[in-house]
């Protein structure tokens, strides 16, 4: 079968990057000719279709509103974009487009050249950008569907793009011309990782007959990592994830005072890391360390007491749970979205409602002194290890591939 993955990027930058690329990998291996679509960039990894990839752009947080304004057109629906497709189409020949979160860098105006070409689309849901102006059904600390049913107004109102009313305009303008090019009609079939993902995206209006359980693949490591930032004999809890309001970061001083003097590791960075780093004269024991590369994240989550995953809004899947239980290393998370899915109370870890400061630091300091945690790290890899072994992956997406291009 010849498959073409679809990705805005195509480098490392996050969990859906680690799927896409996850994805292709076990489909090379099981036999399948994997091309790809994405824009470009000097961190791009290889690809037969590099030569067709769309010119780059950049919509970052920290690209000042004019310069985005200029690339106005292309956010909405990217013409280069959309020529770069048919050119790989032609090319490539696919049989099946596999689509994974095309974003405002390629935009939705790949599907078309797909779909006069005949070509099968099925598309991974990431997040619910075919619903949501802002794509993470979050706004302002909160969950929010105020969009539901095409009101896209409510984004403008609200200010839920990147915390700006201008961006939020844009965004908003952005989802009214997407319904009304039926921006998504080529997709055939979706994918949901998770259950959750699944029963949201038909409450927000997807066809249930057309979309799939499939959840995310994940595989074990077989290298010993890299070395952890502290003592291995140390004990400490870490959170791992972007520094960002809807994944829990501001709760991450008030749990490290009320557990001192345990460390509260914290890896990764974002629009959160200036201010977390001025918390620290207030919580010695918080201990932002930056960026790290996978082995020394490995190596960091492998040797943690507890994990905590104290995400505020819908995760469709969660790898920062995942990769923590499949290290035997027991999590405690907010009750939200797919994380009960992985996080079963007392059998792989605990939950706590999301946004609880306090229930947070209890089920922390709960685990910390609990023999019986060190039990539910066990039973999470068997849980991650069955949910996601890559060959019942493989076999889940060829099946849904297959389903595509019968047109059924």
């Amino acid at each position: 079968m010849r498959v073409l993955l679809v990705n805005a990027f195509h480098y490392l930058r996050g969990g859906v990057e680690r799927t896409y690329f996850d994805e292709a990998r076990w489909l090379t291996a099981a036999g399948h000719e994997v091309a790809h679509l994405a824009i470009r960039d000097p961190r791009n990894q290889p690809s037969p279709t590099a030569a067709h990839f769309a010119p780059s752009a950049d919509f970052g947080t920290d690209v000042p509103f004019p310069r985005q304004l200029a690339q106005l057109p292309r956010t909405i629906w990217s013409r280069p974009a959309e020529r770069c497709a048919a050119a790989v189409v032609r090319e490539f020949r696919p049989d099946v487009a596999h689509v994974h979160a095309p974003s405002r860098y390629l935009t939705p105006a790949v599907l078309r050249p797909l779909e006069r070409a005949g070509v099968p689309v099925v598309m991974t849901l990431h997040d619910f950008k075919p619903w949501c102006t802002n794509r993470l059904l979050f706004a302002h600390g909160a969950p929010c569907e105020r969009c539901r049913g095409g009101r896209h107004w409510h984004a403008l109102a609200v200010g839920c793009v990147q915390d700006s009313r201008a961006r939020s305009a844009v965004g908003m303008v952005e989802a009214y011309a997407h319904d009304a090019l039926g921006a998504y009609r080529a997709v055939r079939r979706w994918i949901a990782p998770s259950r959750f993902a699944l029963e949201k995206a038909v409450e927000l209006g997807a066809d249930r007959d057309r979309v799939r359980l499939v959840s995310h693949g994940v595989e074990l490591d077989a290298s010993t990592g890299g070395e952890a930032a502290v003592p291995a004999d140390a004990r400490y809890v870490l959170f791992a994830g972007r520094l960002s309001l809807e994944k829990g970061v501001l709760l991450l001083p008030a749990l490290a005072a009320r557990i001192a003097p345990v460390p509260l590791l914290v890896v990764g960075g974002g629009p959160l890391g200036d201010w977390l780093a001025g918390t620290v004269m207030l919580a010695p024991n918080l201990r932002p360390l930056g960026h790290r590369n996978a082995a020394e994240l490995r190596a960091l989550v492998s040797s943690a007491a507890v994990v905590i995953v104290p995400s505020l809004f819908y995760e469709t899947y969660c790898y920062a749970a995942a990769e923590a239980l499949l290290e035997r290393r027991p999590v405690v998370a907010s009750h939200i979205g797919a994380i009960p899915e992985l996080v079963e109370p007392e059998v792989t870890g605990l939950l706590v409602p999301p946004g609880d400061a306090s229930a947070l630091a209890t089920a922390v300091s709960r685990v910390l002194a609990d023999p019986a945690a060190a039990r539910w790290g066990e039973a999470g890899r068997a849980r991650v290890l069955e949910m996601g072994d890559p060959a019942r992956h493989v076999a889940g997406l060829t099946a849904v591939y297959r389903e595509a291009m019968a047109g059924r």
